[in-house]
Parts: C-alpha cells; structure tokens; sequence
C-alpha cells in the first residue's frame, strides 16, 4: 500500500511539472532567443533571413502591455518588422497560450507567438511563418 502512495504522489508531482502554466505575469520582461529554428521551408532564402533575424532580435513584453522588438541585423526585411511593430501593443491569450502583437483596433494581428512550455524550456511559434524559438530571460 506503501508503494502505491508513493507511485501515486510521483505520477502527480510529474503531471504538474508537465502542466506548468505560463501566466500574463510570465512573460512580462525582455526575451532572447537561444535557438531558433524553422518548422517549413528552411531552405528557402527568405526563411533563412526571417531566422537569422528573429535569432539575433530581442523581444520586451513591458507591464503597460507595450511591444519593443530590437534588432541586429542590417536586413531590409528585418528593418521592415522594426518598423511594423512600432508602437505596437500585446495581449495574452491564457487559453490559447498565445502573445498577440499589434494594435487593439486590428484586432493585435501584426505578430502571434504561440507559447509553450517544455519542462525547464520556454518556446516562442511564430504562428505564420512557422519558426520555432527557444527562449530565455534577459
């Protein structure tokens, strides 16, 4: 009976390190990218350029629910997002364990992160082109 206690408390204890929340709270803050990788046409040049850039850029989530994404790369698409997300705000979606980035008036469709949690690892999708970045804190 003993036994079973214990195998009972570690199948619990396991399930809720799976089953970690991410809350608004969470992502407050400014985000690197460790490791960014592209889930569909990796091999194309546009693809790559758009994972160079979001590898080298830093994304901050202030409290205000304001957006600042700062790059380092000299690349004209890049330089064009900079541009896109001025001034843009986010939302999260707790359910949908989605960042929506943009303005309130369009809805916040310039930028959706889809995030998950993968025990210690923080992942940023994001959504249309379908890269996939391992995150840290800064």
């Amino acid at each position: 009976m003993k036994k079973i206690v214990i195998l009972l408390l570690l199948l619990i204890s396991s399930i809720n390190t799976y089953a970690q929340n991410i809350a608004e709270t969470d992502i407050i803050g400014t985000w690197k990218v460790k490791k960014a990788t592209a889930l569909k046409d990796a091999d194309k040049a546009e693809t790559k350029e758009l994972v160079s850039g979001f590898q080298k850029a830093t994304y901050t989530f202030n409290a205000d629910n304001s957006f600042v994404f700062d790059i380092k790369s000299n690349s004209k698409m890049m330089q064009q997002l900079v541009k896109m997300f001025q001034k843009n705000q986010w939302i999260f979606d707790k359910k949908k364990k989605q960042i929506k980035v943009g303005f309130k008036k369009e809805g916040y469709s310039n930028i959706t992160f889809i995030v998950k949690q993968d025990g210690k690892k923080i992942i940023f999708l994001i959504e249309d082109a379908q890269i996939e970045m391992q995150m840290k804190k800064a």
